[in-house]
């Protein structure tokens, strides 16, 4: 079953967490619709918080089994009833008698035989174990054997392969450029790391791995701080060339991760709205990450993608195939 819930709060991405918050649910669990955006005003005057509505599934109530009606049996009709005289009983005479038992003799006497006592079970002495340095001691009392449960085998996980380092003598000048570029910039940001061109960069796309101890403030809450230093190394990169040269920074595999999560979020989602044929709208993302959800979707059957909103807020709205575009309102443009 299929529940609506309004929220709102200052901004957008408030009303969501205030929304994960009360309903114990995670991002992915719950589908989210913009009624309203959040206007700021001018010095606190005329704003409005952000209306959102919040979709997610409960278990449907199971209702209790109804008692049969119980069957009325039918009595067979009562047979008449034959009256037949009763003969007349003879007179008994009501004297007790008295009856004396004849005396047994001391030889015909049976001795009563009694069920002799159990014998007392023998506690049972504790086994002595030679050591190795010659003294005994008693050896522990094992213990009854468990029908303990099989362990269910673990899946193993994923083992991250380190993309290869491409040799320092064939970098571009652009590429050392690139690189020398992150270097400061992970100095500035006080992150213990390093950038390297891997092998499948090709000419018209540079690839650079960045590798450290810890690359979590590199990544930043859903690869914000990573998307953030690829836009500013490909200003860099691009500055005064006519030629672009697309660039992709990754660390510890987290693109790929991220695209499987996307896919999955995806099929999901297309799922829902091909079984209540309701259109749902997911968070804020990028056009790389917009990309994959199209690219997932594009031949899912019974469902339609396409992009609304202004960055940074643009998002994915997934439709039933033939059905309308867009449910509600839509989003205001924020005042300038």
């Amino acid at each position: 079953m299929q529940k609506e819930q309004i929220f709102s709060a200052a901004t957008v991405d408030r009303a969501i967490e205030k929304a994960l918050t009360e309903l114990h649910m995670d991002r992915d669990a719950v589908s989210v619709e913009v009624i309203e955006m959040g206007r700021k005003g001018f010095l606190g005057i005329g704003a409005s918080d952000a209306k959102i509505r919040v979709t997610y599934e409960v278990p449907d109530e199971v209702k209790p089994a109804q008692k049969p009606a119980a069957k009325v049996e039918e009595k067979p009709a009562p047979k008449a009833e034959v009256k037949t005289e009763a003969k007349p009983r003879p007179a008994q005479d009501d004297t007790p008698r008295l009856v004396k038992a004849a005396p047994q003799s001391a030889e015909n006497k049976k001795p009563v035989q009694r069920p002799a006592a159990r014998p007392a079970r023998d506690e049972e002495k504790p086994r002595l174990v030679r050591r190795a340095s010659g003294e005994k001691a008693e050896q522990p009392a094992a213990k009854p054997t468990e029908n303990k449960k099989p362990r269910r085998e673990q899946a193993e996980p994923t083992v991250f392969v380190k993309p290869e380092e491409k040799p320092e003598g064939e970098w571009s000048a652009e590429a050392k450029a690139a690189v020398q570029f992150i270097d400061g910039l992970l100095v500035k940001l006080g992150v213990e790391g390093r950038a390297y061109v891997t092998t499948q960069s090709e000419d018209d796309h540079l690839r650079i791995e960045i590798e450290g101890p810890d690359m979590g403030p590199v990544i930043g809450r859903r690869g914000d701080t990573l998307d953030a230093i690829q836009y500013l190394t490909s200003l860099v990169l691009n500055r005064g060339t006519e030629e672009h040269v697309r660039l992709t920074i990754d660390t510890e595999n987290y693109r790929g991760k991220r695209a499987e999560s996307l896919e999955r979020l995806a099929r999901k989602m297309a799922g829902k709205v091909a079984r209540y044929h309701k259109p749902m709208t997911l968070e804020p993302m990028n056009p790389y990450e917009r990309r994959i959800i199209h690219s997932a979707l594009q031949d899912y059957r019974g469902v339609t993608t396409h992009s609304t909103g202004i960055e940074p807020n643009r998002r994915v709205v997934i439709s039933p195939e033939g059905g309308r575009r867009y449910a509600g309102k839509r989003p205001q443009r924020p005042q300038q």
